[in-house]
Order: structure tokens, then C-alpha cells, then sequence
């Protein structure tokens, strides 16, 4: 006798709720207050009502142990679960295949996680910093999968600042304790693709971005300043333009001299 299936469906799910699930595939992992921040939202509880019947519904899960002192101040950080591959897959048109990564979503590392969480505070340092007129367009890894022109590896974001001009810029932030030469590798990476007609070709020749660098130290900043300088000299490259800052500098919100050209 054949067995009576019917398709696997979430209950209904809000407008807002919605959102919440398309940061979280833009951004992987977000914390309550980000996601405050991200809907231009006033009541904290609200959202954490959202969350939580979006984690009974198994559309999201969260990272949040409560074994220690140190623990309890540290914010809960929620990320996609199985089920909300049909919300997302149904709204945005994706794929299956697109969306397998979820599955291994809650086994990521920190550093993954910490990395992801930062890219967050970064875009949010951009909305903070725009002018009134501006609009900000962030695309990161996941928006990117779809352009096979872009750098290889991936940028961590590609950014488009919109405003009387419209200026886009690469950015890329290294984590603590990586090693010099990564830097370096992905400044020789830039030139070789800058060399290349891809840009070009599938731009209608819009200007190439600049290059942003968040370092994890200044004496890394100051160590990538040199080598980029030398180099870029020795090659007579007009197109790359590289800005350096540190995280801390992103971290206390500066406002003035946060990027450094080199």
C-alpha cells in the first residue's frame, strides 16, 4: 500500500520574522542587539519573541551556554536551522543545493563565527558613517556565489556606496594572529586580478573598486602599509587604491582618520 506523503511546511511565519531569516543567510551568525539594529528596531523583547518562535518552528538555533559567570554576559548568537531552507528557498528562488550549507551550520568553529559576527559591526560601521543622502549596498560571501567574475578567493564583502557618485570597494579583514604573509598574498592577488579584463568586461567598465584591509593589529597594518607601498610602486599600478585600518578602530566607532591610504 503506498504511503499518503505530504510536503514538509512551516507554519505561518511574519513579515518580520522574514527578515530576521534572510540576515541571517546574508550574515550567517547574528546576536539579538545586531538584529535589533538591523530592522531598526526599538523593543528588544519584541525580537526576542520573534526568535523564539522562529527556534520552535526549528527555522533558527542559538548558541547560548549558561555554564559560567563569564558565559552569562555573553549574548546569545542565532543562526539558520534546517527548516527555514523552505522559507528561504520558496522567498528568494534558491536552490536546494544553495542552502546545504545550513546543515553544518552549528558545528562551525569560533573563529568562523567571531569572523561573521564582526563582518556584522562592519556593515553597521558603514550605515553609522554615511552621509544622509548615501545608501549603503553590502553584499557579502553568500550574495556573491552567483558572479563568477569576482576575486578568487571571495572578498569578505563587496560594498557600494551610493550617493551623487557611487563608490564600490573590496573588503577584506584578517583575524587575530594570522600570519603576515596572508596579507601580502592578497595584495598580489588584487594586482593580478586588476591585470585581468574580467572586471571590466562584466562592469561596462565601472571604475574598479578600492581596497579596504581591516588588520588585527597596527603593527600589522604598518607591516602590509610598507610592503603594499613598495609593491605597488615597483609595478606602476594606477587601479589598486588600498585603505588600511585596525579592528579596534572599527570597534570604537572612530570617526576621523579611520582608513589609512597607502
Amino acid at each position: 500500500m503506498k504511503k499518503n506523503t505530504k510536503p514538509v511546511t512551516v507554519s505561518k511565519i511574519t513579515p518580520k520574522q522574514k527578515e530576521i531569516l534572510l540576515l541571517l543567510y546574508k550574515f550567517r551568525f547574528l546576536t539579538t542587539n545586531q538584529i535589533l539594529q538591523l530592522l531598526h528596531h526599538k523593543d528588544p523583547h519584541r525580537i526576542k519573541e520573534w526568535l523564539k518562535d522562529l527556534k520552535e518552528k526549528k527555522c533558527v538555533n542559538r548558541h547560548y551556554e549558561r555554564k559560567s559567570f563569564g558565559e552569562n554576559t555573553k549574548p546569545a548568537i542565532y543562526f539558520l536551522a534546517p527548516k527555514a531552507r523552505l522559507v528561504l528557498k520558496k522567498d528568494m528562488d534558491l536552490d536546494f543545493s544553495e542552502l546545504e550549507y545550513i546543515y553544518k551550520e552549528s558545528s562551525r568553529t569560533k573563529k568562523f563565527i567571531d569572523h561573521n559576527l564582526f563582518l556584522v559591526d562592519i556593515y553597521l560601521f558603514f550605515l553609522s558613517h554615511k552621509e544622509n543622502d548615501e545608501k549603503i549596498k553590502f553584499f557579502t560571501k553568500v550574495d556573491l556565489r552567483r558572479y563568477e567574475y569576482f576575486p578568487d578567493p571571495m572578498p569578505d564583502a563587496f560594498i557600494s556606496v551610493v550617493g551623487k557618485t557611487t563608490r564600490h570597494y573590496f573588503l577584506d579583514m584578517f583575524d587575530d594572529f594570522v600570519p603576515p604573509f596572508v596579507l601580502r598574498k592578497r595584495v598580489r592577488t588584487y594586482l593580478n586580478y586588476a591585470e585581468k579584463p574580467g572586471w571590466d568586461e562584466n562592469t561596462n567598465f565601472t571604475p574598479f573598486p578600492k581596497n579596504l584591509f581591516i588588520c588585527p593589529s597596527e603593527s600589522m597594518k604598518t607591516h602590509i602599509k610598507k610592503y603594499a607601498k613598495a609593491l605597488l610602486e615597483k609595478t606602476y599600478d594606477d587601479k589598486i587604491n588600498l585603505f588600511l585600518t585596525t579592528k579596534t578602530r572599527v570597534e570604537v566607532g572612530e570617526v576621523e582618520n579611520v582608513w589609512e591610504k597607502v
